[in-house]
């Protein structure tokens, strides 16, 4: 344990790992299950169903047999549930006051363990997907997203939306959800995390009772991404109703195991991680051409997306596009300057560990970590590893990722004609 940041690491009986957290300090504790499968698993027949499944776990278990019994057993002592699913793990969390961790860890097990998967259930959820992803398909700012993902990995599962299309929720039946289970949750696919005022030895006695029935299985793999990357240069969608054009404009990224993450991680940060990074300076501040414009690298297990999302004017839309080439061309182009460098360190390391301060995040990015690199970095090697970053890493990273040949831009708006985009990045 690093007494500067407690973390406590352990293989239970049949292979499920605990990675505990105690903070003391705090009056709340989270309990999370992290699974290491989401949308990337699927095969197309499967399209949405890590998402669906996440629902359905809260929709009853032999122990309580309706939903809100599941709800008032957290709701009642003031805590939180949710989970979410990701294209790599699926996450089951609950955050309590420290003296109710014991419902907390009773309700998270419960709905893994005992889930009934009611055939009624899971036609009435049906509707409440497919209303959410007609909610994403209305939002632009998510939508574009998704074009932004067929553009890149194309028909591989990364580009497909997590919550998947209509036609696929529309067939999924019991025994889909039950195969998937056997499939993908089990000891050695999953990890427990718990972060926040708790007594971690009794927490690890408790867990080898908690978790005693969850099925010991392998560690499954998802299909390797494919080389030839972006899968198309170019992908538009027209809506004449828009107000706006949105667009997001990259390249493939790096992921976990690349050391050229952090490199990558600032100089995201340098392009467009906040309201004193070059792009929000060049378009919005400057020209006034978008009210939101940021830029992420985001790291699978092996591979990663490196964008700029941007919602803009439609009739300066060409205009925006321009200026943030300009900046993915003197990133490429010119080293950074010390100064400039040295305060997206800061501003990196101190975004993380704002958001260290909730249990849930803690908890969320120790599981993640453990998963997907085997490797949990406590936030002074985290530092370590950003400060080690140089000026010429940054350029070098940025001549990797950003060369013209591995752009790519995917646009959402009302524009009929997209020709002059399209020349931008295929030239």
């Amino acid at each position: 344990m690093n007494n500067n940041w407690p973390l406590i690491r352990e293989t239970l009986p049949g292979g499920l790992r605990a990675v505990l957290l105690p903070r003391p300090a705090r009056q709340a504790v989270t309990f999370m299950v992290m699974i290491g499968v989401g949308s990337r698993y699927e095969t197309e027949k499967q399209w949405g169903l890590s998402h669906f499944l996440e629902h359905m776990f809260f929709k009853g278990t032999e122990t309580r047999p309706k939903t809100e019994q599941i709800a008032a057993a957290i709701e009642g002592v003031g805590g939180s549930f949710n989970a979410f699913t990701s294209e790599e793990v699926t996450a089951y969390h609950v955050t309590v006051a420290k003296e109710h961790l014991g419902i907390a860890a009773d309700v998270v097990s419960d709905i893994l363990l005992r889930p009934l998967f009611d055939q009624a259930e899971i036609d009435r959820e049906r509707g409440v997907i497919t209303e959410e992803i007609r909610m994403y398909t209305n939002m632009p700012q998510a939508h574009v997203r998704h074009i932004w993902a067929e553009a890149l990995w194309g028909e591989h599962p990364l580009g497909r939306r997590i919550d998947g299309i209509e036609e696929s929720v529309a067939k999924f039946n019991r025994e889909d959800f039950i195969d998937y289970v056997g499939a993908h949750y089990h000891t050695e696919n999953a990890v427990v995390a718990v972060a926040g005022n708790f007594d971690e030895q009794k927490m690890l006695v408790d867990l080898k009772t908690i978790f005693k029935d969850l099925p010991v299985g392998e560690e499954t793999v998802p299909a390797p991404v494919p080389r030839d990357l972006p899968a198309v240069s170019f992908k538009n969608q027209q809506k004449d109703e828009l107000e706006q054009t949105h667009l997001v404009i990259g390249a493939p990224g790096v992921g976990l195991a690349d050391e050229r993450r952090w490199a990558a991680e600032l100089l995201a940060a340098i392009l467009g991680g906040g309201m004193s990074s070059r792009l929000f300076l060049s378009v919005r501040e400057r020209e006034g051409l978008a009210y939101t414009v940021r830029t992420r690298s985001d790291e699978y297990s092996d591979a990663g997306d490196f964008a700029t999302y941007a919602g803009v004017r439609t009739d300066k839309a060409l205009r925006a596009c321009e200026l943030i080439l300009a900046e993915y061309d003197k990133a490429m182009n010119e080293k950074v300057s010390v100064k400039e460098l040295d305060k997206v360190k800061k501003m990196v390391y101190g975004h993380m560990m704002l958001d260290l301060e909730e249990t849930h995040t803690m908890a969320v990015s120790a599981a993640a970590d453990e998963i997907l690199t085997e490797e949990i970095l406590i936030p002074s090697q985290v530092k370590e590893k950003l400060e080690s970053v140089t000026a010429e890493d940054v350029q070098k990273v940025a001549q990797d990722l950003l060369a013209p040949e591995r752009r790519a831009m995917a646009l959402l708006g009302p524009q009929a004609k997209v020709g002059d985009f399209e020349k931008l990045v295929v030239g």
